[in-house]
């Protein structure tokens, strides 16, 4: 009994390293089984081959470039409107002897915004463009695993009670 659940431990464990990556969307990759995989995980099955593994990389430095514009420009436009909605840029002054103040208005400085708003929109072909390196450093692993799995004709030896036979597997 215990020979037979080492041995079914060892070809889990075993089947588990000729799994097909699939990708998902936010970056997510899963395996054959539908786990997720973390990124470090995911480079060292991808370790081997080289072209993958810079291909995968690649298009994880743009998701994070991505998210950075994106979220930095978002708290630049947020930070910037909720100071300007909250100042006030009225100055009064009183000339000579009158009773009536003169008030100047200015207005709030956009600087900012503009370039939260332009972070944004430079965000938007980086996020665009990162699945796609992602995919094809999955598709080239796939296939590696496709073209690296040859399977070798079994024979085995069946007895019962009775009959007795070989068994060949392709």
């Amino acid at each position: 009994m215990k020979k037979a659940i080492l041995i079914a431990f060892l070809m889990v464990s075993l089947s588990s390293f000729s799994q097909q990556l699939t990708y998902d969307s936010g970056g997510t990759v899963y395996n054959s089984e539908n786990r997720k995989v973390t990124p470090d995980g995911v480079r060292q099955l991808l370790a081997k081959n080289k072209e993958a593994l810079s291909l995968y990389n690649s298009g994880r430095s743009k998701k994070t470039w991505g998210n950075v514009l994106f979220y930095g420009g978002l708290g630049l436009v947020t930070a910037n409107l909720v100071v300007g909605m909250n100042s006030d840029n009225t100055t009064s002054s009183y000339s000579g002897n009158g009773y009536y103040p003169s008030v100047q208005s200015e207005r709030t400085n956009m600087t900012a915004a503009i370039i939260g708003g332009a972070m944004i929109v430079a965000s938007i072909p980086i996020k665009i463009g990162y699945p796609k390196k992602i995919k094809s450093a999955l598709g080239l692993y796939n296939n590696t695993l496709a073209n690296d799995y040859k399977p070798e004709p079994r024979t085995s030896l069946l007895a019962s009670a009775n009959q007795i036979g070989f068994r060949i597997e392709f």
